[in-house]
């Protein structure tokens, strides 16, 4: 089940502080106490490009410090990532991130999966362009979906075009 509350977190709103310097936008961070060691997890995008090596190094090198010094009493094991070409959204908070993407979205109100790129995402909906109805089988230009209706959604990513 997606979640509304992740930009409302600290951890969330400390980071992405720290990245929106270098233009990067944060999807997903995470913080776990393991043994003697902070296991910490960022997960980053690009808005309306694909994410580098060298955006991930810029990032790791801005947090690392950081943390380091404010979690000094035990080492820091961080991973900087991005979100990979079909990630499973955790939160609502990702339509907005994944905007001009194709995204792949279980509706309960068509008990069907609903592919189509992200328009926009404001308020308590998303709309998307271009979209497919898979069990209908019906397509067309825009659709609207309310967050309440959408059970599940990731990132679509086909290796051919959607008309092939």
């Amino acid at each position: 089940m997606l979640t509304t509350d992740a930009n409302t977190k600290e951890l969330f709103k400390d980071v992405s502080s720290l990245i929106e310097s270098i233009d990067l936008m944060l999807v997903e961070t995470t913080l776990n106490k393991v043994g003697s060691t902070n296991a910490m997890r960022v997960v980053l995008a690009k808005k309306g490009a694909e994410i580098s090596t060298e955006d991930l190094e810029k990032a790791y090198n801005i947090v690392y410090p950081r943390y380091e010094v404010m979690l000094g009493d035990r080492d820091l094991n961080l991973e900087v990532t991005s979100p990979g070409m079909q990630r499973n959204f955790k939160d609502f908070l990702e339509f907005e991130v994944f905007t001009g993407r194709d995204v792949r979205i279980y509706s309960t109100r068509f008990s069907s999966y609903v592919v189509g790129k992200i328009v926009s995402s404001e308020g308590s909906k998303v709309i998307l362009s271009d979209y497919l109805i898979e069990d209908k089988n019906e397509k067309g230009d825009s659709i609207e979906l309310d967050f309440n209706e959408i059970a599940k959604a990731k990132l679509e990513y086909r290796w051919e075009g959607r008309n092939a």
